[in-house]
C-alpha cells in the first residue's frame, strides 16, 4: 500500500473521529462531563442501523435517520437518568464519570451477549472503488467526508448564527456567568446532549456500513476521539476537534498497516506526551 493510499484511509477514518469528538467535546467543554457512554451512544446506533439494515432488511436512509435519532434519545436518556439523579445527590463529576464508565459496560455486556462478540457489518454487497491514479478509492470514503464538512459547516451556523448556538459557547465560556445572565441550562444541556449524540450516532452508522462494529468498538473509537480533542484543545472546538481528529485518523492507519499490534500504544503516548509538553492542545 503506497503513502496515497494510506492517507485516503486515514481521512476516511477521521471523518468518524471527527464526528465522535465534536460530540464529545461540546459536552465536556459546556457541562464539564467526562462522558466515557458517548461510546455507547455511537455503537448502539450502530447495531440499530445493523438490525434495521441488515436483519430486518429496511432500506439504507430510513434506517440510518432511526439509527440517529434513536442515539440521540439514548444520549439524552443517560443524562436524564443517571447524570442528573447522581448530580443532584451531590455525587459531582467523579461520581458522574464512574456512573458514566458503568454505563458504557453494561451497554458493552449487553452487545457482547447478544453478538457473542462477532463484527456486526451492516451493508449487504461490495463497496464501489474508483481509481484515482494508484489510489483506490471507495464511494463511502467520498460520502463520508462530504457529509462530514457539510455537519461542520452546519455546526458553525448554529453556533454563532441561533441563539441556543450563542447560549451553549457562553455556558464554554463561563458556565455560572451564563446561568446569571438568563441562559436557560437545563434546555441548553437538552440541546447539547440531543446534538451531540446524533453526531455520535451518524458516526455508527458509518462505522456499522463501513468496517462493521464489535461491542468493544465503541470504547476503543471514543478513546481515539477523545485524544483527538486534546491534541486539537478545547478553545476552538470545530477547529481542533478537525485537526485533531485527521492527525489521528492518518496515525491510525499508517500505524494500523506498519504496526498492527501498536495502534493503541501509538494513540496513548501521544495523549501522554500531548498533556505533559501542550496540555491546551494545538488551538488551547
Amino acid at each position: 500500500m503506497n503513502t496515497l493510499q494510506m492517507l485516503v484511509v486515514g481521512l476516511s477514518l477521521a471523518g468518524s473521529y471527527a464526528l465522535l469528538a465534536v460530540g464529545f467535546a461540546l459536552i465536556f467543554a459546556t457541562l464539564r462531563i467526562f462522558h466515557i457512554a458517548h461510546g455507547t451512544v455511537f455503537i448502539s446506533a450502530g447495531y440499530v442501523f445493523f438490525v434495521l439494515h441488515r436483519v430486518q432488511g429496511w432500506a439504507l436512509i430510513p434506517s440510518g435517520v432511526i439509527a440517529v435519532a434513536a442515539a440521540a434519545l439514548l444520549g439524552l436518556a443517560i443524562d436524564k437518568a443517571v447524570y442528573l439523579p447522581v448530580l443532584r445527590r451531590g455525587g459531582g463529576m467523579f461520581g458522574v464519570f464512574i456512573a458514566s464508565l458503568g454505563v458504557a459496560l453494561i451497554f458493552e455486556a449487553g452487545f457482547l451477549m447478544y453478538t457473542k462478540g462477532v463484527v456486526s457489518v451492516a451493508r449487504t454487497d461490495m463497496l464501489d472503488i474508483m481509481m484515482v491514479g494508484p489510489v483506490a478509492v471507495r464511494s463511502i470514503d467520498l460520502a463520508v467526508l462530504s457529509i462530514v464538512a457539510v455537519v461542520y459547516g452546519l455546526l458553525y451556523l448554529w453556533l454563532h448564527r441561533t441563539w441556543v448556538g450563542i447560549e451553549v459557547r457562553g455556558l464554554t465560556d463561563n458556565a455560572p456567568l451564563a446561568a446569571v445572565v438568563g441562559v436557560n441550562v437545563d434546555r441548553t444541556r437538552n440541546h447539547i446532549f440531543l446534538l451531540a449524540s446524533a453526531l455520535a450516532g451518524l458516526a455508527g452508522v458509518f462505522s456499522a456500513y463501513d468496517m462493521g462494529i464489535s461491542p468493544e468498538t465503541g470504547t476503543r473509537t471514543l478513546f481515539v476521539a477523545v485524544v483527538a480533542v486534546i491534541l486539537g484543545g478545547m478553545s476552538n472546538l470545530l477547529l481542533g476537534t478537525v485537526v485533531g481528529s485527521l492527525a489521528l485518523g492518518v496515525l491510525t492507519a499508517y500505524a494500523g498497516f506498519f504496526f498492527p499490534e501498536w495502534v493503541t500504544f501509538g494513540v496513548f503516548i501521544t495523549m501522554i506526551l500531548l498533556i505533559l509538553v501542550r496540555p491546551q492542545g494545538l488551538f488551547g
